[in-house]
């Protein structure tokens, strides 16, 4: 699982690369969310002030695993927020700007990515 989510993230270095006026996160998870109505990632709000909490909801239709990571701008490597089921929420509260990958095991195989931006008061 660790694996997919690496190659994930290395796809959405790419994108960002051919891609500069969207967000590469956000290029994929909208690829992903106009290919299907069978997988949703999304992040609300997507820019926070620091100290704020934003939401991260998923749906994946036949998805058993979904482990979701992240990665912030000063650290690189992915860490991982949790193990889940096919859907539900997690709240984050990030530091600095953070992009969180979601990756998902079943009768599906995925990954997007959604990005919090924060701004500093």
């Amino acid at each position: 699982m660790a694996q997919i989510a690496r190659w994930c993230l290395l796809a959405l270095v790419l994108v960002g690369v051919s891609s500069r006026s969207q967000d590469p996160a956000q290029a994929v998870h909208k690829q992903r969310a106009q290919n299907s109505d069978d997988f949703l990632f999304e992040v609300k709000p997507r820019v926070i002030a620091a100290g704020e909490t934003a939401v991260l909801h998923w749906s994946i239709k036949g998805a058993t695993k979904v482990v979701i990571e992240e990665a912030s701008e000063s650290r690189h490597e992915l860490y991982t927020v949790g193990t889940f089921g096919a859907s539900g929420s997690v709240q984050v509260t990030p530091k600095e700007n953070t992009t969180y990958v979601i990756s998902c095991e079943g009768s599906t195989v995925s990954c997007a990515s959604a990005t919090v931006r924060v701004r500093v008061k």
